[in-house]
């Protein structure tokens, strides 16, 4: 076999492959008798054909299958006596025709890995800054505890005001006519919250139980539904009922209500030492990204157009998934073209990150055990509240999802390492 690389680029290569007339021949034997075993041809018994009438019989299968096993294992050579890896499919060109005793050329253009002159990665220096928690973070984090935990009580004899909870009926219209989906019997609405119309609350301020009012409001210009963004409508709203919020009381007692703590001290000692953990996790996270942008920034390299292009898929899946998740229109209002270029740039540094820990993961010797990866779909699977089965056999369907996983794993074990490696300042 002669093979010889055509540059396109750094991470672009083109093969001219040439696979010798004795090697073909070697792959025609081959296939000749695997068709030959399961040949069924008259006048014969069922894998008993001599091999030239199978074949003059099975000619263009024989020769499809010899083509195939040709290009693909002499491809595979080319790559390995080149050391090159591939990051996509090649795009295999100009095939010569497969004829007796003479040489199969063809091209394969590839993108691939680019080869990385790998600096210093030891000693990064990243920023490192106390997991304390202030008298005021505790005091704030347990305020909000007891507001999840506070009950509406009805109030009596006065107009509705900000901090109040109102409990309203309501209709909007628009040129006198009734809008599709802008009714509803007994809305809990807590004024400050902002939760509907701009300019819908504040005109509710003072209303007395058993009022109605005509309010006039003005939908945003970039209100979801397009029909309404930016035009003026009126609301027709009923106040049944003015509630407010009464927290509880600040005692053992709530402390053993909400975690079986025995005081208000061992309540608020549970709630630092889950904000030092958090404040622990957050400190390690933005570690973490600093070590990488610094490790990127650091080295410089082409890198796939083909791994640019899957990465920003990814991205904009991801994206349509969070806009499906609030009941936005994807439809209506996700430009993927748009979203692809504003995030290119994102993109390319993620695939250099990516390159550049895997060239270190290689260097350091780390592997991701099975072991490994069956403990992080466990603790997926308890995370999501799903059995482990259920989110095993979801990477499994993914196409190389179960390759993703290992591969992400490798990148968490190699980030830490490199943590464990930097300068703490």
């Amino acid at each position: 076999m002669k093979v010889t690389v055509e540059d396109i680029s750094t991470v672009k290569k083109k093969l001219h492959i040439q696979v010798m007339p004795d090697a073909i021949a070697l792959e025609m034997k081959r296939a000749v008798a695997d068709v030959a075993k399961k040949a069924k041809i008259p006048g014969f018994r069922p894998g008993k054909a001599p091999k030239d009438v199978v074949e003059r019989h099975y000619a263009a299968e024989i020769q499809s299958e010899v083509m195939n096993r040709v290009i693909s294992e002499s491809y595979l050579e080319a790559l390995k006596e080149n050391d090159l890896s591939p990051v996509e499919m090649p795009n295999i060109t100009n095939i010569s025709p497969l004829e007796k005793d003479a040489p199969l050329n063809y091209s394969a253009v590839v993108e691939v890995r680019p080869r990385i002159d790998l600096g210093n990665y030891e000693g990064i220096e990243v920023k490192e800054t106390p997991a304390t928690v202030s008298d005021e973070e505790l005091g704030q984090t347990v305020d909000r505890l007891r507001e999840m935990y506070a009950q509406l009580e009805v109030v009596e004899g006065q107009a509705l005001d900000k901090g109040h909870t109102a409990i309203i009926d309501f209709e909007g219209f628009r040129e006198g006519k009734s809008i599709e989906g802008a009714k509803a019997q007994d809305h809990l609405l807590h004024l400050g919250t902002g939760s509907l119309i701009p300019g819908f609350e504040e005109q509710l301020i003072g209303m007395n139980k058993g009022e109605t009012r005509e309010i006039n409001v003005n939908f945003p210009a970039d209100y979801s539904n397009k029909d309404l963004a930016g035009k003026d409508a009126k609301f027709t709203v009923t106040l049944k009922e003015v509630k407010k919020k009464v927290m509880p009381e600040l005692n053992d007692e709530f402390a053993k209500d909400i975690g079986d703590h025995k005081t208000v001290d061992e309540l608020k000692t549970r709630i630092k030492e889950d904000i030092e953990i958090r404040k622990k996790n957050e400190l390690v996270s933005a570690q973490r990204e600093e070590l990488l942008n610094k490790l990127i920034d650091a080295h410089t390299f082409d890198v796939p157009q083909g791994m640019v292009d899957r990465e920003l898929n990814s991205m904009a899946r991801q994206q349509v998934t969070r806009m499906a998740r609030q009941g936005i229109d994807v439809q209506k209002t996700f430009d993927v073209a748009k979203f692809r270029l504003e995030h290119r740039d994102l993109a390319v540094r993620r695939v250099k990150g990516t390159l550049l820990l895997d060239v270190i993961a290689d260097k350091e010797k780390i592997d991701v055990s099975d072991a490994e990866v069956n403990a992080a779909l466990a603790a997926m699977a308890r995370s999501a509240n799903q059995k482990l089965e259920a989110v095993k056999q979801y990477y499994e369907a993914q196409e190389g999802g179960m390759d993703d996983l290992r591969s992400s794993l490798a990148e968490e074990k190699t980030l830490s390492l490199l943590l464990s490696k930097a300068k703490k300042v």
